[in-house]
């Protein structure tokens, strides 16, 4: 594995087995969490999590393996809180381009969804979002907010410990604070298009397209390097909106995963497409929380044909580099 950045002196290593030190509390050992977060597992799929080298393991079992796991590295954790991630990413990849950070609000002193709309009352009517550092989603537009009300939801996610939801780990003991920044540029009327690129040991092997974001949702798992349909049978038809990036652009991106999914065995690398540059979205070691499936006019309420062949594609990497001491 290549060697970790330096990091911030105050930002620790987390193994919540351990009694609170200060930097990071102790929770559950990994069998509590095994049957807390296996009990949504076994809703959403018909059984429980098997071992990751059983025969009949999905994706889905090796994720859930992973994020239940209450030991993180440094580095792990600083790359999944969005105070220090965009940090990491660029000592990773130079030349990414990363949305300006307007500001980062202590959810500790907030006592109140008021209080939350004092705060981000500056940024208020500007093109920026509101997000919890410390979790997943929880996103609030500012251009359009009116109302404290309007942050419930918000302040809520904040001001709670992330990991304590579905039990992934490397959310636990982080600081609850709320991160405001910039939107990534796009041309009027349109979201950026979101490509996340599920990666094993600094090789991207496929990709997910996010299109149209803040309209009608779109999604579609796409081949490397020439993002074709991963799928031919998934039954999905572009929508007239999308157009894909150049062969150049293509290119950057998945040059830009490779450098940021490199120190860790197993990662999902999110990057925008803007129009003037790739932007950074986030690291992602536990997508879905397990939870998802791929995307298939099928639908996905349940495993389809191309989720088992997005499965395949992703334990086969998984099996095939072997790391001495990785994940």
């Amino acid at each position: 594995m290549p060697e970790h950045p330096a990091l911030p002196s105050d930002f620790p290593p987390c193994d919540t087995r351990a009694p609170d030190d200060g930097g990071c509390p102790a929770l559950a050992d990994r069998s509590d969490n095994h049957v807390a977060a296996g009990a949504h597992f076994a809703r959403r799929f018909g059984r429980w999590p098997v071992p990751v080298h059983d025969p009949n393991a999905l994706i889905n079992d090796y994720i859930f393996d992973r994020m239940i796991d209450p030991v993180w590295t440094t580095m792990e954790r600083a790359v999944v809180d969005k105070a220090t991630a965009k940090a990491e990413a660029l000592k990773l990849s130079p030349n990414i381009r990363v949305p300006d950070t307007l500001a980062i609000i202590s959810i500790d002193d907030l006592p109140s969804s008021e209080a939350l709309f004092a705060a981000l009352s500056p940024f208020i009517g500007r093109p920026a979002i509101a997000k919890p550092t410390h979790a997943s989603g929880g996103v609030v537009y500012l251009e359009h907010l009116s109302s404290p009300q309007q942050l419930d939801g918000l302040f809520t996610l904040a001001s709670i410990d992330y990991s304590t939801v579905l039990r992934e780990m490397q959310y636990h003991g982080l600081k609850r604070q709320i991160i405001v920044e910039t939107l990534v540029p796009t041309l009027a009327g349109q979201s950026p298009d979101d490509y996340k690129f599920h990666c094993v040991d600094g090789e991207a092997i496929l990709c997910q397209i996010d299109h149209s974001r803040f309209d009608k949702p779109w999604s579609r798992l796409l081949k490397l390097p020439d993002l074709a349909p991963f799928d031919e049978a998934d039954g999905l038809a572009w929508p007239m909106t999308y157009r894909q990036p150049t062969s150049e652009r293509t290119a950057s991106m998945i040059e830009i995963a490779r450098s940021l999914s490199r120190p860790f065995r197993f990662v999902r690398v999110d990057l925008y497409d803007s129009p003037d540059g790739i932007y950074f979205g986030e690291w992602t070691f536990s997508p879905a929380a397990a939870l998802g499936i791929a995307p298939s006019a099928a639908g996905d309420h349940a495993v389809n044909p191309t989720h088992l062949a997005y499965s395949e594609a992703m334990m086969s990497a998984i099996k095939l580099v072997k790391i001495p001491g990785g994940r």
